[in-house]
């Protein structure tokens, strides 16, 4: 086994995202920064910082057009993303009443979905960042899932568990399995929708610590799931 590839981003970094086709790769840090990277190569096109709090999520619009970052400032910022010109903020989402955990694009890229350390859900169209009350967004395809908060993901959630119990989730490109992360080092597996309390589930072990995030690989074959004090990354074959 030889390593292919390494970037050296200057500091610690905190969240990844490739755009829709992977020629990109866009690192949020730690300390607020975040950088444009080619995905084949990993040269660093473009680097921006107009916050100093820690990027938690970071994600290409559906369109590969924007991007949007969750600090943990209580913010979310759109750029436009054009590599040969300079990264320009289109917009940002206030009144978020904590910091962001998780985002997720509408299909259409019209509208944002914004998971908050106070475990409340918010909606925003983009890139303007104006609310949008839920009643409007109920019949709204997401591009993607991995937000551990509403209905659809009620059955996630233990019996007795505080609600820092479950970290992270991730829907499956076929968007009938839902992967989950908690604080006993578990990964679990349910239906997708799970929309009654304590669904069934499949749970794994091989996580000392709590596991901080997970994802599908683009054919469902594998789930990728990082440790945080054992500082483990773990492939599982999905069959």
């Amino acid at each position: 086994m030889s390593l292919l590839r390494k970037a050296d981003v200057g500091g610690a970094a905190r969240s990844l995202a490739f755009n829709p086709d992977g020629s990109l790769l866009a690192v949020g840090m730690k300390n607020g920064e975040f950088l444009l990277l080619k995905g084949d190569s990993l040269e660093v096109l473009a680097r921006k910082r107009d916050r100093h709090s820690t990027v938690h999520d970071i994600k290409f619009s559906p369109n590969g057009q924007y991007l949007a970052l969750g600090n943990n400032d209580s913010s979310v910022d759109f750029y436009v993303i054009r590599v040969e010109s300079t990264l320009t903020r289109a917009g940002m989402c206030k009144g978020i009443p904590s910091y962001v955990t998780q985002l997720d694009w509408s299909a259409d890229g019209k509208l944002i979905k914004i998971s908050t350390g106070t475990y409340e859900t918010l909606i925003f169209s983009a890139p303007t960042g104006s609310p949008v009350p839920p009643a409007e967004a109920e019949q709204v395809t997401w591009a993607t899932w991995t937000s551990v908060l509403g209905r659809e993901v009620v059955g996630i959630w233990p019996r007795n568990a505080d609600r820092g119990d479950v970290n992270c989730a991730h829907l499956s490109h076929g968007e009938n399995a839902l992967a989950t992360g908690d604080d006993s080092g578990l990964v679990k597996l349910f239906d997708f929708p799970s929309e009654e309390k304590y669904a069934k589930h499949t749970s794994y072990v091989g996580h000392s610590a709590h596991v901080t995030n997970l994802r599908f690989s683009s054919d469902d074959k594998y789930l990728i799931s990082t440790g945080g004090d054992d500082c483990c990354v773990l492939v599982w074959r999905c069959q």
